[in-house]
C-alpha cells in the first residue's frame, strides 16, 4: 500500500500496471523512486541512534551508520520500487525502539519507559505489515522480553503487583498493538481496493459480490436443470472444478478432473437433475437413463454434471485411487456414449451446508449455498485434496478426488463447493448482493491463508538453473550476487552486489561469536574473567540483541522450502553490519589505546568507502558493455561478465 500511495502522490490515474518497457509520461516515476529511497536513507540515522543506545561512543556509532550507508546492496535495493526498502526501514525502526526501551529498563513505568515500549510495538506492527519476514523482528523482541521477564521472576525484591504490571503492559504494547496495526492495514486494504478483478476469486463470495464491477453480482437466483454453472472450491488454491481432454497416466486412465484457478471454458458444467429428493428410497430407484427433471435444484436432489467442452460426465469409481492422494478414490470424466455413463457412478447427491440466511430455503443458489457432492454409487464426497498434480501430465493443477470417509466435518473447506457462476437464459438476473453477508475477520483470515499458500507455492525448480535464485548458505559471503535487470550491451546494468568488506567482515564476526561465547564460558568456569560484572553485562546485552537479530533473520530461511534470493538476506545483513561495528569497537577497546582506536576507526571507514566506490558503477547503473568495466570479478562465481550456468 505504501507503493500504491507513492503512485497516488505521483499523480498516477491507477491504470498503469508496471508491466515493463517505457513508463507512461503521466507517471512521475522519479518521485516514486525517491519515495522508496527515503526508506533506505532513514537507515543511516537509525543505525547511529541504535548504536548510541547500546553504549557505543558517537564516533563508532557514526562508523556503524557509515557502514550501512555505504553498502552497495542496501543502496541498490533502495533505488528500486520494491518492498525491501520499507521492510528494512521498519526492521531498523524496531531495533532502534528496542534499544531505547532497553536503556529504560532501570526506570520501569516512567513516561520514557512507556513511550519506547509502545513505540516498539508500533514498529513491530509496521514491519510485520510490510512483509512476513517482519515477524522475525517480533521474534527478536519476544525473546528479549521473555529473558527480561524471567530475570524479574527470579528477583524476589520485585513485588508481585509490579511483576504482573510488567506482563500486562508488555502484552498490550508488544502483542495487541502490533496485531491491531496489522489488522488495520487489511481494513484499509479492503476499503481502498474495492474494484473487481480476477485476482479476488479466492475471497469469500460475500466479499466478492460487493466489489464494484463484479460480473457475479447479477445472476439468476435459482439453479435449474439446464443451467450452465461454474463450481468453485472453498479450499484455497484449488480454484474451479475443471476438466480437459488429457488422460490420467495411471489408474483408470480416463479423462482428468482437476482444480484450475483461472477463468476457462473448461470450467463450465451443465447441471441435470435426475431425481427429486424424497421421490426415491435407494439407489436402485435412480438411473442415469432417467429424463432430467425440470425445476429448481434443492438439497437431497440427485444430479449429473455434464462437461460442456468434452461432452462427458463427472464420474467416480472406488476401484481406482487418486493419482497423488492414494487415500482417496479417483474422480474422472467419462464420455456421454460410454458404458460407464449408464452407471450410477455418474450421479451425485446435493447436500447443502450452512447456506446464507437469506438463501436458506432448501434450494441451491449462486454464491451463497455451499454444497457437498456425494457420489450416489460409492457414497464418497467430492474433495479438493490440496495437492498438485505432476506438471508433466497434470500441468501442476490441483488434485480433485473422492473421499470415502463418512465422518467428514461440515466445516471442511476441502469438501465444499460453491456455484460461482449460473447462466440460464430462461431465468431473470437479480442482485445477489442483498442476499449475501460478509465479515471482516473472515475476509482477513481467508486472505492471510491465501498469502501463506501463495508464498509456499514459490518453490525452486532444481531441474534448471535460475540466475536470480540463490540458497541461504551462499548469502553471508556473497557467493552469488544477483543480476537485477537485463545484461545486454544496451541495457543499464544493476548488480545486487554488496560491499565485500562489510559482507565478509560481518559474516565472519557473526559466525565467530558463538566461539567467543564458548571461550568466555570456559574462562568464567576457571575463575579467570577480568571483566567487572556491569561491564560484561552491558557488552553481552548489546551483542546478543544484534547477533540475535542476525540469527533470527537468517537461519529460518534454511527451513523454508520456497525459492530464495540474495535480497532476503538484507534484514540479517543490517544486524550483521551493526554487530561488526559493535565488535570492532569493543574488541579493539580491550587491547589498544584511545589513539589506536581512532586509527582503527579511520582504517575501517576508508576500507568501507573504497569498497563502495569500487562497485558503485553496478550500484548506480552501468550503461556500457560490461567488458569495459574492469576488476569487478572478485569471485569466480559472480555473474558479472558471464553467467557460468546459463543454458
Amino acid at each position: 500500500m505504501l507503493i500504491a500511495f507513492s503512485n497516488y502522490l505521483a499523480d498516477s490515474n491507477g491504470t498503469y500496471t508496471f508491466t515493463g518497457g517505457q513508463n507512461p509520461a503521466y507517471i512521475n516515476y522519479t518521485f516514486m523512486r525517491v519515495f522508496n529511497a527515503a526508506f533506505g536513507i532513514a537507515l543511516t540515522p537509525m543505525a547511529f541512534l541504535t548504536c548510541r543506545q547500546l553504549r557505543m561512543p558517537s564516533h563508532f556509532a557514526a562508523l556503524a551508520a557509515l557502514f550501512v550507508t555505504f553498502d552497495n546492496a542496501i543502496c541498490v535495493m533502495s533505488r528500486f520500487i520494491l518492498l525491501d526498502a520499507p521492510l528494512l526501514c521498519f526492521t531498523a525502526l524496531s531495533l532502534t525502539m528496542l534499544s531505547y526501551f532497553y536503556r529504560q529498563r532501570a526506570n520501569p513505568f516512567s513516561p520514557e519507559w512507556f513511550r519506547y515500549l509502545f513505540m516498539t510495538g508500533i514498529a513491530l506492527g509496521l514491519v510485520s505489515s510490510s512483509k512476513w519476514v517482519g515477524f522475525f523482528a517480533i521474534a527478536l523482541v519476544g525473546l528479549y522480553t521473555i529473558h527480561e521477564l524471567y530475570e524479574m521472576f527470579c528477583n524476589v525484591r520485585i513485588p508481585v503487583r509490579d511483576y504482573a504490571k510488567h506482563w500486562l503492559f508488555r502484552i498490550m504494547a508488544l502483542l495487541i498493538t502490533p496485531f491491531v496495526i496489522y489488522l488495520s492495514c487489511f481494513a484499509v486494504h479492503f476499503l481502498m481496493l474495492n474494484r473487481y478483478d480476477n485476482s479476488a476469486n479466492f475471497m469469500p463470495m460475500g466479499f466478492q459480490v460487493r466489489l464494484r464491477g463484479n460480473p457475479l453480482s447479477r445472476q439468476p437466483f435459482d439453479i435449474q436443470t439446464g443451467s450452465k454453472v461454474r463450481l468453485y472450491s472453498q479450499e484455497s488454491g484449488t480454484g474451479y472444478l475443471h476438466s480437459h481432454s488429457h488422460k490420467y497416466p495411471t489408474g483408470s486412465q480416463r479423462q482428468q478432473i482437476t482444480g484450475y484457478g483461472f477463468a476457462d471454458q473448461n470450467n463450465f458444467w451443465n447441471i441435470e437433475r435426475r431425481k427429486v429428493a424424497g421421490t426415491f428410497k435407494n439407489i436402485d430407484d435412480v438411473s442415469p437413463h432417467d429424463a432430467p427433471v425440470d425445476g429448481p435444484i434443492g438439497n437431497g436432489d440427485v444430479i449429473a454434471l455434464h462437461h460442456n467442452s468434452t461432452n462427458s460426465y463427472l464420474y467416480s469409481e472406488s476401484s481406482f485411487r487418486a493419482p497423488v492422494s492414494s487415500e482417496f478414490s479417483e474422480v474422472s470424466a467419462i464420455g456421454n456414449e460410454t458404458t460407464e455413463a449408464r452407471l450410477s457412478n455418474s450421479l451425485w447427491v446435493v447436500e447443502i451446508v450452512n447456506p446464507e440466511k437469506r438463501m436458506d430455503d432448501g434450494r441451491i443458489h449462486p454464491l451463497g449455498t455451499p454444497l457437498r457432492l456425494r457420489n450416489l454409487a460409492t457414497n464418497c464426497i467430492l474433495v479438493a485434496t490440496g495437492e498438485r498434480l505432476d506438471k508433466n501430465w497434470g500441468w501442476g493443477q490441483a488434485e480433485v478426488a473422492c473421499d470415502n470417509n463418512n465422518e467428514v466435518s461440515l466445516k471442511s473447506s476441502k469438501h465444499l463447493w460453491t456455484v460461482e457462476r449460473n447462466s440460464n437464459k430462461d431465468l431473470p438476473a437479480v442482485d445477489l448482493g442483498k442476499y449475501m453477508s460478509t465479515s471482516f475477520f473472515k475476509n482477513f483470515a481467508v486472505l492471510n491463508k491465501q498469502m501463506w499458500l501463495t508464498n509456499n507455492a514459490l518453490i525452486p525448480d532444481h531441474d534448471k538453473h535460475n540466475v536470480l535464485e540463490s540458497d541461504p548458505w551462499s548469502w553471508p559471503f556473497m557467493v552469488y550476487p544477483m543480476r537485477m535487470v537485463g545484461w545486454d550491451d544496451s541495457s543499464i546494468k544493476y548488480l545486487e552486489v554488496g560491499n565485500p568488506f562489510l559482507w565478509w567482515g560481518s559474516a565472519t564476526a557473526c559466525l565467530l561469536f558463538p566461539l567467543q561465547l564458548l571461550y568466555w564460558l570456559v574462562r568464567w568456569q576457571r575463575k579467570c574473567m577480568n571483566w567487572r560484572a556491569t561491564e560484561f553485562r552491558e557488552y553481552i546485552d548489546g551483542a546478543m540483541i544484534l547477533w540475535g537479530g542476525w540469527a533470527l533473520h537468517y537461519l529460518p530461511f534454511f527451513a523454508m522450502g520456497r525459492v530464495t534470493y540474495i535480497h532476503h538476506y538484507l534484514p540479517a545483513l543490517y544486524f550483521g553490519i551493526l554487530f561488526l561495528a559493535y565488535q570492532i569497537y569493543n574488541v579493539s577497546s580491550w587491547y589498544v589505546s584511545e589513539r589506536g582506536l581512532y586509527r582503527i576507526l579511520l582504517t575501517c571507514a576508508t576500507t568501507a568507502l573504497f569498497g563502495f566506490w569500487w562497485f558503485s558503477p553496478l550500484t548506480y547503473g552501468w550503461d556500457k558493455p560490461i567488458g569495459d568495466l574492469k576488476g569487478m570479478q572478485w569471485a569466480s562465481s559472480w555473474p558479472v561478465y558471464e553467467d557460468k550456468f546459463e543454458l
